[in-house]
């Protein structure tokens, strides 16, 4: 390859560079922001006071806030472990990027129909559905809308209801010995 050809190639190269930068200055507009995805639920989580997870296949399990903490009201009774339902708590504030109404989804077909799970936060619902088989994301239904989420929380939610108790903290204090 002679030098005439190679500077045509290099011309060329730079030319469609400076094209595709003009393209993308006339395309973005910098004053016009993307619109917000607004969270899942329009509830701040520490307005939030009870926790319901209906399970059809297992118990259901139910929390209720009391003196700032969490306690596990069904099937079994005691405190809460605090990190495992801060993790619930976050689903309220999550954002998902992909939303279809659902009047136009096959709900069945999605395993929202019944759904698998429903967990409600106070009053509000949220439905968990199937997953899909490409990306992992969870079909979620809030009111009339079905959102793509990531699944970070359906296995929780599955899980044993005693892994939701907080664990006994033992005594620091030494064990009291019979005095012979």
């Amino acid at each position: 390859m002679n030098a005439l050809m190679r500077r045509r190639w290099i011309n060329l190269g730079l030319l469609s560079l400076a094209g595709g930068l003009a393209a993308l200055a006339l395309l973005f507009e910098p004053g016009q922001e993307q619109p917000a995805i607004p969270p899942l639920l329009n509830m701040p989580v520490d307005r939030i006071e009870r926790i319901e997870v209906l399970r059809p296949d297992r118990e259901s399990l139910a929390f209720a806030r009391q003196d700032g903490r969490w306690r596990m009201t069904a099937p079994n009774s005691g405190w809460a472990n605090p990190v495992l339902i801060h993790r619930v708590l976050e689903v309220a504030a999550v954002h998902c990027p992909l939303q279809y109404a659902a009047a136009q989804l096959d709900l069945p077909a999605l395993h929202l129909d019944p759904p698998r799970l429903r967990l409600r936060l106070n009053n509000q619902e949220i439905q968990f559905g199937a997953i899909t088989p490409t990306e992992g994301l969870r079909y979620l239904r809030v009111g009339a809308m079905v959102h793509l989420c990531l699944d970070r929380l359906y296995p929780l939610l599955t899980s044993a209801a005693a892994s939701f108790l907080a664990p006994a903290i033992e005594s620091l204090e030494p064990p009291v010995t019979k005095a012979e």
